[in-house]
């Protein structure tokens, strides 16, 4: 009795129990073969060698009975309570999930651009909103120093005026000039107190990055000012129309960063719905776009399985 062995090219796994089958008759033939013939059946056909690695990757692992799990005991065999109590709170879950595959357009829409310019517009009113409220506050000082020095005069005018009516008590006319002096200085003093709240006002728009606010308080300090004989000097002068400037500019950034952010907004909320995946908890079936997903890989292994199987 001669059996031919063949070898396909590929390697095809073989079940333990065959490849023993394989090497029982090998051995029933070379003992019904003779000497002569037994060398020549080696020399034409190959051996078969098996490793204990190959054993190993044949022969299936079966856990043992005391590591498998069993519910409702520990590892040492007593019984417990199973986590999942009569009174436990269980979340209904659907037996389909979907979910949508986006993809943001933002890139595709100068978004980056757009952005950095939207940044660069924000940093610029920033830098003129400080600017401008810096500028109020020391048009303001300058009126309220002026304004203390006003009624630092009349102080000093009615001073000197009552002491010129006491010394001469029946001259009308000093008597009269006392009191004038008297009432300018008391309208200095009541006007620079508004003036010293209005210009702690300015600090405080200012420290809020409030310009509309601080240069409006500064504008109301310098006409109190006015209004108690105040003049303003050539630095002064510049330092009230500075602030005035510097507000105007820092409304225009500020309209500009608010345009500037609102190209972005446009852009920002796009994207394109690319598919919807869809997923069976039940039949574990996954599906795009009503397409079913499958590995490649798995399905050409698959199929190059089934060839060789087929094979005869």
């Amino acid at each position: 009795m001669r059996m031919k062995l063949r070898y396909s090219k590929a390697l095809m796994p073989l079940s333990l129990t065959a490849l023993m089958a394989v090497m029982v008759a090998s051995g029933i033939d070379a003992h019904a073969q003779t000497t002569d013939e037994a060398a020549v059946q080696v020399d034409a056909f190959p051996k078969v060698r098996i490793t204990k690695r190959d054993c190993r990757r044949l022969v299936r692992h079966y856990a043992s009975a005391d590591v498998a799990y069993k519910p409702g005991v520990d590892v040492r065999g007593n019984p417990v309570v199973d986590a999942d109590v009569n009174d436990g709170f269980a979340v209904p879950l659907p037996d389909v999930y979907e979910f949508n595959v986006t993809k943001d357009l933002s890139a595709y829409l100068d978004g980056p651009e757009d952005q950095l310019a939207a940044d660069k517009a924000a940093a610029i009113a920033a830098e003129r909103s400080v600017t401008a409220t810096d500028a109020a506050v020391s048009s303001a000082a300058l009126s309220l120093s002026g304004a203390q020095t006003v009624s630092d005069t009349a102080a000093t005018a009615a001073k000197a005026a009552q002491t010129a009516a006491d010394a001469a008590p029946n001259n009308a006319a000093l008597a009269t000039a006392a009191t004038t002096a008297q009432a300018t200085a008391k309208t200095a003093v009541a006007g620079l107190a508004q003036m010293q709240s209005a210009y702690d006002a300015t600090q405080t728009a200012a420290a809020s990055d409030d310009v509309s606010g601080a240069l409006t308080n500064a504008q109301a300090i310098l006409a109190a000012a006015k209004a108690t004989g105040y003049t303003q000097n050539a630095t002064a002068s510049t330092a009230s129309t500075t602030a005035t400037q510097a507000a105007s500019d820092s409304t225009s950034a500020d309209t500009a960063a608010l345009n500037a952010a609102e190209v972005v907004a446009k852009s920002e909320g796009i994207t394109l719905n690319v598919g919807t995946v869809r997923f069976d908890i039940k039949t574990g079936a996954m599906t795009f776009n009503g397409q079913p997903l499958t590995n490649a890989s798995e399905a050409e292994l698959a199929a190059q399985c089934q060839a060789m199987m087929s094979a005869k």
